[in-house]
Order: C-alpha cells, then sequence, then structure tokens
C-alpha cells in the first residue's frame, strides 16, 4: 500500500471520529483539540524545517503533507451547507463547523511548513522556469490568506461580535477558495497529470475536480430549493 493511500485513510478515519463520536466534545471544548492540532502541526513542522529523518513514519506524514485531513474538514464545512435545514446531517454537523473550519486551517499548516520554505527560496528561479509551479505558489499564498480570514471569523467569540451582514460576506469568500483550491491543484500536478499517461498525478486531479462538481451540483440545487421555499412563503403571506 502507497504512502499516500495510508495517509488519505488515517486522515478519513481522523475526519470520521471529529465529525462522529468526538462531535459534541468538539463543539463542547473546542480549545483542547485546537491544542492538539498546533502541538502536532507543530511537531511535524520543526521535524520538517529541521530535516528530521520521517522515513518511518511516512504514511502518517502524509495527513498533514498532503493536506489530506485539512481538505476532508473543509469539505465537510462544505458540503454541510448543501443540506437543507431541520435534515439530520444538519443538525448534527451545523454546530461544529466553525470548529472544523478553524481545525482545516491548522492541519494546512502543515502543508504549507513542507513546500513554502523550498519554493519561497527559488522563486525567482521557479517563475522563469515553471509557470504551472509559480502559479500554484501564488494561488497557494491567496488560498493562504484566504483561509486565515475564514478560520479567525470563525472563532466563536468573534463571530459572535460580529454584525451579521459582514459575517456572511466574509464567510463567502469560501466559494472562491473552492475555485482557487482546483486551479491550485491543477498547477501543483503540473504537466504529469495532463501528461496523456493515467498516472497517480491524474488520478488525483479527477477524485478533486470530481468532488468539486458534486459539490456545485448538491449547493445550486439547494439554492433552487431555498428559491422555491420563499416563493411559496411569499404566496402564503400574500393570500
Amino acid at each position: 500500500m502507497s504512502t499516500s493511500l495510508v495517509g488519505l485513510l488515517i486522515s478519513v478515519v481522523l475526519a470520521a471520529l471529529l465529525v462522529g463520536p468526538l462531535a459534541k466534545s468538539l463543539h463542547k471544548h473546542p480549545g483542547t483539540f485546537y491544542a492538539v492540532a498546533i502541538i502536532l502541526t507543530g511537531l511535524y513542522a520543526w521535524a520538517i524545517l529541521t530535516g528530521q529523518n520521517l522515513a518511518g513514519i511516512r504514511g502518517v506524514c502524509m495527513v498533514l503533507q498532503k493536506a489530506y485531513l485539512s481538505s476532508i474538514l473543509f469539505g465537510v464545512v462544505m458540503f454541510t451547507g448543501c443540506f437543507d435545514e431541520g435534515t439530520r446531517v444538519r443538525k448534527h454537523l451545523q454546530p461544529i463547523r466553525g470548529e472544523l473550519s478553524i481545525l482545516s486551517f491548522i492541519f494546512v499548516l502543515g502543508h504549507l511548513c513542507m513546500y513554502l520554505p523550498s519554493y519561497l527560496a527559488r522563486f525567482v528561479a521557479i517563475m522563469s522556469a515553471r509557470a504551472n509551479i509559480a502559479a500554484s505558489l501564488v494561488i497557494a499564498l491567496v488560498l493562504t490568506v484566504i483561509f486565515a480570514v475564514l478560520a479567525v471569523t470563525s472563532v466563536r467569540e468573534l463571530h459572535r461580535r460580529m454584525n451579521s451582514r459582514v459575517w456572511k460576506a466574509v464567510q463567502s469568500l469560501a466559494y472562491l477558495m473552492v475555485a482557487l483550491f482546483v486551479l491550485h491543484v491543477g498547477m501543483a500536478l503540473g504537466f504529469s497529470a495532463f501528461s496523456g499517461r493515467m498516472v497517480a498525478s491524474t488520478w488525483s486531479f479527477i477524485a478533486y475536480v470530481a468532488v468539486v462538481v458534486v459539490y456545485a451540483i448538491m449547493r445550486v440545487g439547494k439554492a433552487v430549493r431555498d428559491a422555491r421555499g420563499s416563493r411559496h412563503d411569499v404566496g402564503v403571506v400574500a393570500s
């Protein structure tokens, strides 16, 4: 079994625990989970930046290196909005969307620590030699800024103090993040994903795009249902 697949499976299990049996604890004691996430990400970042040998636990490291766990948690946050109010899924996940968003941002920092230092050190050379990697790096920086804003405004205390319209406007940046994420993945995988051969990077790109397409379809469906419900409510009031 490849190390990437091991990392993906571990990420799925961890995400399932967070949205399943640990959901209530996450909502009641988010600080504990944030602290654990920061410690784990910090240890990984320290190991990477100091050149520690992580070959023995490479599969585990893929959880942070490839941003698998971060991507899955952010996906849960986004897909939750596709379900109607009152549904069992929405009722279960809605209370922890903010916490999952913050955890997702903390975990993605491990991914940034893995790639940004080397890319930034060779930024000029990359800009002139590999346009796809340069574009991916620029998009990654933009994504990081947007992600940080979304994570900060997801903090419960700050959310309560913000104007609801302003908060919703800020959170709508998540849709831009989804689009930029697809571009980032496509550019990062580079020419290998589009070389005409079905290699691992090709399947990875197809999987990411498939998830985004499913999300777009579900989100549009939710918008249509909301619009119909609004028209129905207006009709009832008029009657």
